[in-house]
């Protein structure tokens, strides 16, 4: 006996390059990728007799991605995953739920000789924003943003001391030492009247705040310092998760040939490498 416990369906990699066009040919450009996944009971069927009538095809999915990014005003890919949500639970009454997720390639504008940024020339930043919305009949939408692949690297004001040892400890302990990493990160909302734009740079500026200017005893310290300073200064932000992996770089040994390290010249070493996560979640002071 075989019982059917949970399904979804979508459309998935629906590239999409919006641009919104102002007055004097000043532009804004959404770039991403996007995937749609349905729920609903009645989508059973298709799974266990073969019944497509309540399936939406997927094909319909991917055009209603395109139709909607025109029709519609929005600032944020986070607007955007809200209305197209909207639309398939307005549209089709037996679809229960809609997530909708999004990864956006950055782009700035470019800055020419004259120190004057372009109205509509851009070049590419190496994060991604992602947004995940999720939509429910009844239900406000949850939106959570995110950041991934941003590198970053201070080459002082980092070390690693007083971690437990034992027989298979071979690290050395220091108070300087190259701390690189790549964030992995998102948030989640407590409410929908978000600038969310905002609060992206403001994540990113939180991130460059802690890492630049406060000395770092671990990975784990800079992290939670991170998403405490996110909290602190976006109360629209409930919980914040974070990845660091620490891209690690030791000093090479020149002991072989007779020279000193002077901690100038390191390897960098992709692998293996650390990796710290951590969720923190706003406090709220109970009366």
């Amino acid at each position: 006996m075989a019982t059917l416990i949970d399904n979804r369906y979508g459309k998935a990699r629906v590239r999409v390059l919006r641009v919104f066009k102002g007055p004097n040919e000043y532009h804004k450009v959404f770039d991403f990728d996007c995937r749609v996944l349905l729920r609903g009971a009645e989508f059973s069927e298709t799974y266990l007799t073969g019944d497509n009538s309540k399936v939406v095809a997927t094909d319909t999915m991917k055009n209603t991605v395109y139709v909607i990014a025109q029709k519609e005003e929005f600032k944020s890919l986070e607007e955007y995953g809200i209305l197209l949500g909207k639309h398939f639970l307005a549209t089709y009454s037996w679809v229960n739920g809609v997530e909708v997720v999004m990864r956006e390639n950055q782009w700035r504008r470019i800055k020419t000789s004259n120190g004057k940024e372009q109205a509509h020339s851009f070049q590419r930043d190496r994060e991604i924003h992602s947004v995940t919305v999720t939509s429910s009949r009844d239900k406000s939408p949850v939106v959570v943003s995110g950041i991934d692949d941003l590198l970053i690297m201070k080459t002082t004001q980092s070390g690693f001391e007083g971690f437990h040892r034992d027989k298979y400890t071979s690290l050395k302990e220091t108070k300087d030492r190259v701390f690189a990493t790549v964030v992995t990160a998102n948030w989640t909302y407590n409410t929908l009247s978000v600038d969310y734009s905002k609060v992206f740079e403001q994540f990113k500026l939180s991130v460059f705040d802690i890492f630049a200017q406060t000395y770092s005893r671990s990975v784990q310290e800079t992290l939670f310092l991170i998403a405490k300073d996110v909290i602190s200064k976006v109360p629209q932000v409930e919980q914040v998760h974070l990845s660091l992996p620490n891209k690690h770089a030791f000093g090479f040994d020149f002991s072989r040939l007779n020279i000193e390290n002077n901690q100038t010249v390191f390897q960098p070493v992709e692998e293996p490498s650390g990796l710290i996560e951590g969720t923190i979640k706003r406090s709220h002071s109970r009366l």
